[in-house]
């Protein structure tokens, strides 16, 4: 397998841990409900088919000027439609060199754009399953934020573990001994395999937020160190069945390379994280209530990084 491809996998090896770990902090007891119909993605693996509205439906190269990514974790088990639990929207900006990552909360509560054109008050990762997957959940991303998204990445969230076990468990030093859903961690370094980090990242019997993210980096920072070693290369063939399997996007390969070449070159503080700030809302569901000053200062923020022109005023996504 040539160089080019392994560098492909790698990167989609990076995105597959960003989702899972980003699915895992947004994690509520509160699932979505289930629906009979299953979404369709119309997009398929590996094309550019377009799913964007004017005026702004331009296609970038990457990464020949800023570009938009929506990394979609979506849950899916046997017999299940499938839920988004994780919508992350990175903008990287070639010229700058920086990258900005903003985690939408799960339970915004937003207007949908559904498949039929029509438009529902939901939950942002609602979306995916009441509308037609993919295509819904870009369009309603897109009208959230008043952003354009130029690119998709899908993950199924089984395929972490997979990986996970693929390269022969990750590396983590635990800061406190816990034990969460069957699994036992004992303060000092441990090797985990797929399942054992899921709980590792998944804990929130204790500590706070900031004791949850530092699990999830160590994860993800040692998933992204055996990516890069010869062990794991080695086992290329098995790796492609696994993205073949749990990843679609409409990043074609030569794009994905010029974005995995970009993205190791930028300097770890050189990549901003934004966050959405709201207030709680139970009836009796809970939602997330993003205010509309909250959500356009952030969605500025985003267009000003991809080189835009400010969005009207005039524009309103009240929930």
């Amino acid at each position: 397998m040539g160089n080019t491809k392994r560098s492909v996998f790698l990167f989609l090896i990076l995105i597959i841990g960003v989702s899972a770990l980003l699915w895992l902090s947004q994690f509520r007891m509160n699932p979505a409900p289930k629906e009979k119909n299953q979404p369709s993605d119309t997009i398929t693996p590996w094309t550019k088919q377009r799913i964007l509205s004017p005026p702004e439906s331009r296609l970038p190269s990457p990464v020949g000027q800023p570009v938009s990514l929506l990394l979609i974790g979506v849950d899916q088990r046997k017999r299940d439609v499938g839920r988004a639990d994780a919508l992350m929207v990175v903008t990287l900006n070639p010229s700058r060199k920086t990258v900005k990552v903003l985690n939408i909360p799960r339970d915004s509560k937003t207007r949908l754009v559904l498949s039929d054109g029509s438009h529902r008050e939901d939950k942002i990762n609602h979306a995916y399953s009441l509308g037609n997957g993919v295509p819904s959940t870009v369009r309603t991303v897109e009208q959230f934020l008043t952003l354009p998204i130029h690119h998709y990445v899908k993950v199924n969230f089984s395929g972490f573990r997979k990986v996970v076990d693929l390269f022969g468990g990750v590396d983590v030093k635990v800061s406190r001994s816990f034990s969460y859903k069957g699994h036992h961690f004992k303060r000092g370094p441990m090797r985990l395999n797929g399942s054992q980090a899921l709980a590792y990242v998944r804990d929130r019997t204790g500590g706070n937020d900031y004791d949850r993210h530092e699990r999830q980096q160590q994860v993800m920072k040692s998933l992204w160190k055996k990516g890069t070693e010869w062990s794991t290369l080695l086992k290329m063939d098995d790796l492609y069945h696994v993205i073949q399997n749990h990843v679609t996007t409409d990043l074609s390969l030569q794009d994905t390379w010029r974005l995995f070449r970009t993205l190791r070159n930028i300097r770890e503080e050189n990549v901003e994280v934004l966050h959405l700030s709201g207030t709680d809302q139970w009836t009796p569901h809970y939602y997330m209530i993003v205010p509309e000053k909250e959500r356009r200062r952030v969605g500025q923020a985003l267009r000003e990084h991809l080189e835009l022109k400010r969005a009207p005023d005039s524009v309103s996504h009240r929930p």
